[in-house]
């Protein structure tokens, strides 16, 4: 037996071995240090080595190791990390930050501030109950130079805690006879409320604009089939200002803006167009998209992990989860068909420089001419001009594959639909199908406790309602799952969640309607009043 064949059977014994092993490495949520660890930080995404091991963490994704835990933090370039990223590096954590403070009354593990014409300051609480906070509640109005304070018990306050909140500033007094926070500046109006299941202290401001308060409702004909609204809507930590446009069907063409290894603003890939909104996820390292992208009829980006995605060709509007089944060939010889159980879960990359597959998938590099150049676990990086084929550890005959095998393969989507449509990007998860509540993350490979999902950030989203109307909404303060309900009132009959938090970007008319963080993004969705070339 040749070495090449030996190491290859070795190959596709470990790949079988990591098929068995657990799916997930679970571990606390305090954060442990690793000043020993090798980190290597581009935007959104920090790649951490040690002893011969790599971890990814992208923003957005969450860990490409099968990792479940929250994301790293840096401090001096030092990685701060849950015991489980430690444990998977093969680094014995420490013990855990904050383990020799002084004890106090409770821990202010954070303070988030959120809004632009509507303003939203929220403290995260540990070591107290809501009936400690009870008597703080309160509705009222402050004058230009007065102040708002409030006064708490006895606080462990967070590394960095904010000055301002908009055109309102924030004072803290801390001492072992309380916390004390002062608001003022602009003249505001206020609501001080608490909640339970973690405690939470929310504090509602609502600033005045040249002498008059910020209207409740905003409803606008922005042009013939296009309308705005602007209102409140309950979310998970209370009320969040929304901003929403309505285009009526029959009206102009929608389309997707992107292009491969390049990001913009928003409003820059909205040149042209009257209407618009952030599109998919991408890797802020190379700038390339994440999933499925196909702009003018060219699939620039294959479909990933069977996420959500919204399509526009002759079927109208489609959004559903688009799956793909991979049929490979081997020297000419079919060694997974497209109708093969696996065959789904078979990946396909193609965009240079990008992630593919984790450490529980082989890894077949090929070239430019789809010949095989290696063939390992992942995850790896596409190479330049060629590709990455993902597979199962079950898959034997693709493990065995050996350098300088010719690979070709054949892609059945699934709904049909897609394979026709013009312009699609990907994103997710899917929130609404068929009328009805469809929000399951997990399905999508979502990475559940991450800030983008499941905690109070911007949230972009796109829906149709049965008469083919398109929603393009963008909430300021919401959890993903928040967006559910609200769209469901809103008519929709389908709808998916775009990238949110900073990317999120609505733009009318050559002005962005939300807050705006000016966050460059790969894609996005348009709409012009007139078909174009």
């Amino acid at each position: 037996m040749s070495t090449t064949c030996h190491h290859a059977r070795l190959f596709a014994l470990l790949l079988a071995l990591l098929a068995s092993a657990s799916s997930a490495i679970g571990g606390a949520t305090s954060m442990v240090p690793l000043p020993d660890a090798e980190v290597e930080v581009t935007e959104g995404a920090i790649v951490l080595r040690h002893g011969g091991v790599t971890l990814v963490y992208v923003d957005g994704l969450g860990w490409l190791a099968d990792l479940v835990a929250p994301p790293p933090r840096l401090d001096d370039g030092i990685a701060w990390v849950a015991p489980a990223v430690a444990a998977a590096l093969g680094m014995a954590p420490p013990t855990p930050a904050g383990a020799a403070r002084a004890p106090a009354a409770g821990v202010l593990q954070g303070v988030r501030v959120a809004g632009s014409s509507e303003l939203r300051v929220v403290l995260d609480l540990e070591g107290l109950t809501p009936d400690d906070l009870r008597s703080l509640g309160a509705v009222g109005r402050v004058e230009a130079g007065a102040s708002l304070r409030l006064a708490l018990p006895p606080l462990v306050p967070p590394e960095v805690l904010p000055v301002a909140a908009g055109v309102v500033g924030l004072r803290w007094e801390l001492g072992q006879g309380g916390t004390t926070i002062e608001l003022s500046g602009a003249a505001f109006a206020y609501e001080v409320f608490v909640l339970a299941a973690p405690t939470r202290l929310v504090i509602d401001l609502r600033p005045d604009r040249d002498g008059a308060p910020v209207p409740r409702e905003v409803v606008e004909v922005l042009a013939p089939g296009v309308v705005y609204r602007s209102f409140r809507a309950a979310g998970s930590l209370g009320p969040s200002r929304v901003h929403l446009l309505q285009v009526a069907p029959g009206a102009g063409e929608w389309r997707v803006v992107g292009a491969l290894g390049e990001t913009r603003p928003t409003l820059d890939w909205a040149e042209g167009a009257f209407v618009a909104i952030n599109g998919g996820y991408f890797e802020p390292g190379t700038r390339s998209a994440i999933g499925f992208l196909v702009v003018d009829g060219a699939w620039l980006s294959p479909p990933s992990r069977g996420r959500a995605a919204v399509g526009f060709g002759p079927d109208g509007v489609i959004i559903d989860r688009i799956e793909t089944r991979v049929g490979v060939w081997l020297d000419g010889v079919l060694a997974v068909a497209t109708g093969h159980e696996l065959a789904g879960r078979i990946e396909l990359h193609a965009t240079t420089g990008s992630w593919a597959g984790s450490s529980r998938l082989g890894a077949l590099l090929l070239d430019e001419d789809g010949v095989v150049v290696d063939n390992r676990v992942g995850p790896v990086r596409v190479p330049s001009g060629g590709r990455v084929v993902a597979y199962p550890a079950e898959l034997r005959a693709l493990a065995l594959a050996e350098p300088g095998t010719r690979v070709r393969t054949a892609v059945a989507v699934t709904p049909a639909s897609f394979a026709g449509v013009r312009y699609a990007v990907e994103a997710g998860p899917l929130l609404i199908q068929g009328g009805r509540d469809v929000f399951a993350p997990d399905l999508e490979a979502f990475v559940r406790g991450v800030r983008i999902l499941d905690e109070v950030t911007q949230q972009a989203a796109i829906g149709v309602t049965a008469d083919g109307t398109v929603l393009l909404l963008a909430a300021e303060a919401m959890v993903a799952g928040d967006l559910v309900p609200l769209l469901l009132d809103l008519g929709a009959v389908a709808a998916m969640r775009l990238d949110s938090g900073g990317s999120t970007t609505l733009v009318a008319d050559g002005r962005v309607l939300n807050r705006n963080s000016e966050r460059s993004v790969a894609n996005a969705i348009v709409w012009r009043a007139e078909a174009g070339p």
